[in-house]
């Protein structure tokens, strides 16, 4: 259970950071076709997936990319465009039949009407975030996606945007997520984490990442910092 601050709170003193697929929505995305289809990409350009380092498929795009570069600038720009259509392509497909988590919206629309500062940073596209936020894009100051990212998670820089924009104090900013990459940005970032069990993180994995708390739903999470830290009067659903 989070501690009560012993500070008196002012709302507007709080900010909240939401990673987006698993945490505040279900979008279901196939990452293993995802992977497959980008590595069957770099070997039309004869790039093979054992040559690249990195874990994560924005990391490998733009490692191959760079090995591209070095061979043809031009087929460099082809390669790019190909992985992220690739990318946009299966997010849709997965947004299409994708909703936010129930409770998600009415507990959003709380939190801004109480005066906390709220922002969103995912490695999503935004085409596909927009299509499932809907209507709830209003309650967050900073949604940054991959498009207006110039850093992404797990770096703590991927944060800085919104930190900057939220001026608070780190320690009261939280960041909530499915995926060890969001706990370990938090610690990166210099901010509180919050892991919830509602993707594909497995509990394990978020503990060892250093997630301060741990919740099964976001709700749960959201629930616990309005009534335990922030002073705002609990959500009735």
């Amino acid at each position: 259970m989070l501690r009560k601050s012993k500070r008196d709170k002012r709302r507007g003193d709080y900010g909240i950071i939401f990673d987006f697929d698993g945490t505040l929505a279900l979008m279901s995305i196939e990452f293993g076709k995802m992977r497959q289809s980008i590595d069957s990409l770099f070997a039309r350009y004869g790039i093979s997936e054992t040559s690249l380092r990195g874990q994560y498929v924005l990391e490998r795009i733009d490692e191959a990319v760079k090995k591209m570069e070095e061979k043809s600038p031009a087929l460099a720009s082809q390669l790019d465009l190909e992985a992220y259509e690739t990318l946009e392509e299966i997010e849709m497909a997965a947004a299409l039949k994708s909703h936010l988590l129930p409770g998600v919206y009415r507990r959003l629309y709380h939190l801004r009407k109480s005066g906390i500062h709220l922002a969103i940073a995912t490695r999503n596209c935004r085409k596909a975030l927009e299509k499932v936020l809907g209507k709830a894009k209003i309650f967050f100051e900073v949604i940054l996606t991959r498009e207006n990212s110039h850093a992404f998670k797990p770096e703590g820089a991927a944060l800085y945007p919104i930190l900057n924009r939220f001026c608070l104090p780190n320690a009261h900013v939280f960041m909530i997520g499915d995926h060890p990459l969001d706990i370990l940005t938090a610690h990166h970032a210099g901010i509180r984490s919050i892991a919830v069990m509602t993707g594909t993180g497995k509990k394990g994995d978020l503990i060892k990442a250093g997630a301060t708390y741990i919740f099964k739903h976001v709700n749960q999470a959201i629930d616990a910092l309005i009534i335990h830290q922030m002073g705002i009067t609990p959500f009735i659903s």
